[in-house]
């Protein structure tokens, strides 16, 4: 095994903390491979690191980073070979990234573990990890993530389940196949919904288009050769259309665009009026949305094909039949009925009626619920058990009826597919059990999840791609994820590959002593970016009712602690900087002298910038280095078509009681130093690259002013707005307008500044 010595060791060697020949930081050749690998890594996560597809966790950083954090961190002499090309691009798979490792002498904290990724990587490596997190959803996400199970034992039980709850849930969505007659099985029902017109009282179909897909096949243009299959607005009927506009029905004669609907941004049309009515106005006098059936797509096993048909009088039986059966075990039903609450997100679903939670699933998905925890406490083994319960948490962000469909590819989206909770007028249900390997986000398909993630732990690989386009897997040969859960820190101390997982406030980590833990590495909320409780809280309320665990007493996700900017909780700019800080100075308590703390950070707001600044400062540490790195896949939806950051700055931060050499805080300097850094890499489309090298330096050189100058938000803002003055360029790039900060615009090899 590869172990290299850790600068840890040698760290009262060290003079001056911040001298200008010692950076903790990559090099830029390094800074941009890492760059690149994560990019990749978030595009396909369940292909490249599947153990972070085990459950739902929002705006996860990806593990390449935190993988390379934590070597940089604990060996800085790899600053600059931890990741080689060869002289074709291709990246050297003899690199010391890829080289096996053993930290068991190290031990590394985060106290904001969200999904987990600082433990899971730390824990691999061999580190013994303490994860903190205020949202018990997280603690037991990452519980999940890092404890050890027998895949063979997990394969039974699923076994077992399927022999029970599937067969029952399968008998629900049956169907009969329009072209042979045989029995076919429901992929996905599409529905519609409703309101009653604020004028004539008329029932008003709420949909943007009467498109159910834009082609058989997604990977041919619309056609006759490869038609749609599209709904008519007037009778309702589904027939198949070339892309000819207008489409005429065959059933009703009625000519229309199938890409027109009449129902966009809150606003509906009624043959009664001459201007769009307002839907939440209409909501507000006391009207109600209403669901209704209308297609199936299926598979047929005869015709060997996914079809499409008009419910026919067999399936609106069967629908019934559901409704009375619910009606009949409702008192039994394990059903999530906690109020939905208030918050900047959830005010959406809480507008349009959706009350509680439970008002987000139709009867027959609760049914089929309920039909599998019921499978699921059949299970003895308590760990299997609570495995099971977690791939059914995970299954619930496909199988409601707030969940998109994506159109062109005929798959659903996930329900936070933009990191804030949907509100759609034509729901697709899926099959919650699942067809074979059709259909997207069904309880066979997450199981699949689960076990390819305990898989990945047991022989944990690295992928990237060569510079053919082909994707490269390398197994490491001695690391695994898998860790020795600990009640207390003597444990924790005592016993290898350990792990102490908390849920609380991490502004008191009463369970550490002082000065006993060697690094923090966190991801800390992003200001205002993802309300983690809220969004959370749509989990929670289902596993606060099968687990036993203290952390799942109350009837929501705590909030008071949380550090973020919601306003739609009352919680603003002050309170973040006020909890942040409380975080920031326990972490110096517990952070050994020599340690780091190491966080990632973004957000296109100065504002966000300048808060976290002042909880580092007000925490007890300063900036002593940085560097930038890809957090978002080029064409993640939550970066798409808007105006966002889609890079993180990481903050090396060190105690303020070590030494350290002053820096000026000019930023004609501070701009200066960050351009020696780039070099003519700035140049050719790279701008916004030299500007995050640009922020980072104006907080390094915040951190370590001269005893005679102190910074402020008002220096801060101003020094941003001088880039563009001393950087002059397109002034489409100009950091006022905070666009996509774009690395590697060619999708080619692993070139970088050398």
């Amino acid at each position: 095994m590869t172990k290299y010595r850790s600068h840890l060791q040698d760290a009262h060697s060290m003079n001056l903390t911040n001298s200008p020949a010692r950076r903790y930081s990559p090099s830029l050749q390094v800074e941009q491979l890492i760059s690149k690998l994560a990019q990749d890594e978030t595009g396909k996560r369940q292909h490249y690191r599947p153990i972070y597809s085990l459950h739902k966790w929002w705006a996860r950083r990806p593990g390449t980073l935190f993988r390379s954090i934590i070597l940089l961190a604990t060996h800085p002499e790899l600053r600059e070979t931890l990741l080689q090309t060869d002289a074709q691009g291709n990246l050297k798979p003899n690199a010391p990234y890829f080289c096996d490792y053993n930290l068991n002498d190290h031990i590394i904290l985060d106290p904001f573990m969200g999904g987990g990724t600082t433990l899971v990587e730390a824990n691999r490596m061999g580190a013994r990890t303490v994860g903190c997190d205020l949202n018990p959803v997280a603690y037991w996400i990452v519980r999940e993530n890092l404890k050890t199970i027998d895949i063979e034992r997990l394969d039974a039980y699923f076994q077992q389940i399927s022999d029970t709850a599937g067969a029952q849930i399968r008998k629900f969505y049956r169907t009969r196949c329009v072209h042979c007659q045989g029995e076919a099985e429901t992929l996905y029902a599409f529905w519609i919904r409703s309101v009653p017109c604020l004028n004539c009282g008329q029932p008003i179909l709420l949909h943007k288009r009467c498109l159910l897909n834009e082609g058989a096949s997604r990977n041919r243009p619309l056609s006759p050769a490869n038609p749609a299959t599209v709904f008519c607005p007037a009778c309702l009927q589904l027939f198949e259309w070339g892309g000819s506009a207008p489409a005429q029905c065959p059933h009703c004669k009625n000519r229309f665009d199938p890409r027109d609907g009449n129902y966009d941004r809150g606003y509906y049309r009624c043959r009664c009026a001459d201007k769009p009515m307002n839907l939440l106005e209409t909501l507000r006098r006391g009207a109600v949305l209403s669901d209704m059936l209308l297609a199936l797509e299926y598979w047929c096993p005869t015709c060997q094909a996914r079809l499409y048909k008009s419910p026919d009088s067999d399936d609106d039986g069967r629908w019934r039949q559901v409704e009375t059966l619910f009606e009949e075990q409702e008192p039994a039903l394990i059903l999530p009925d906690t109020p939905i609450p208030v918050g900047t997100s959830s005010r959406r679903w809480i507008q349009h009626g959706y009350r509680q939670y439970r008002d987000l699933f139709n009867k027959r998905q609760l049914l089929a619920f309920n039909i599998l925890i019921r499978a699921i406490h059949q299970i003895e083994e308590p760990e299997y058990r609570y495995s099971f319960f977690t791939v059914f948490s995970n299954m619930l962000e496909y199988n409601n009826m707030m969940t998109p469909y994506n159109y062109p590819h005929r798959k659903l989206h996930h329900l936070f597919n933009y990191h804030a909770m949907p509100l759609t007028t034509t729901p697709v249900e899926s099959h919650v059990w699942g067809v074979g390997e059709e259909g997207t986000g069904t309880f066979v398909n997450c199981y699949q999840r689960y076990r390819r993630a305990k898989l990945y732990c047991l022989q944990p690989f690295e992928r990237y791609k060569n510079r053919a386009g082909q994707v490269v897997t390398h197994y490491t040969q001695q690391e695994r994820v898998g860790a020795i859960l600990v009640n207390d820190f003597e444990s924790l101390r005592r016993t290898e590959r350990s792990a102490l997982l908390l849920c609380g406030d991490s502004a008191r980590l009463d369970a550490l002593p002082d000065e006993s833990v060697d690094l923090v590495i966190t991801d800390p909320p992003y200001y205002d970016n993802v309300h983690y409780s809220e969004l959370s809280n749509f989990f929670y309320v289902w596993l606060a009712r099968l687990i036993r665990q203290p952390c799942f007493q109350s009837e929501l996700v705590p909030t008071e602690s949380e550090a973020v900017v919601n306003r739609g909780q009352g919680k603003e700019e002050a309170d973040y900087l006020r909890l942040l800080t409380a975080v920031f100075r326990e972490c110096h308590r517990v952070l050994k002298a020599e340690g780091q703390l190491i966080f990632t950070f973004h957000h296109t707001n100065p504002r966000a910038w300048w808060t976290v600044f002042g909880a580092i400062q007000q925490g007890g540490f300063r900036v002593v280095d940085f560097f930038p790195v890809q957090s978002e896949y080029r064409v993640n939806p939550h970066i798409r078509q808007k105006q966002a950051l889609d890079m993180d700055l990481v903050l090396i931060c060190h105690k303020q009681a070590r030494p350290y050499i002053p820096l000026s805080h000019t930023p004609e300097d501070c701009l200066q130093r960050a351009e020696q850094i780039i070099g003519q890499y700035a140049q050719n489309g790279n701008r916004q690259l030299l500007y995050l090298h640009f922020v980072g330096e104006l907080l390094r050189s915040a951190s370590c002013s001269s005893g005679d100058w102190t910074s402020s938000q008002e220096w801060f803002l101003s020094a941003l707005q001088a880039f563009d003055r001393l950087h002059p360029n397109s002034r489409s790039e100009t950091t006022e307008q905070a666009c996509q900060l774009a690395l590697f615009e060619s999708h080619e090899a692993y070139h970088a500044p050398r």
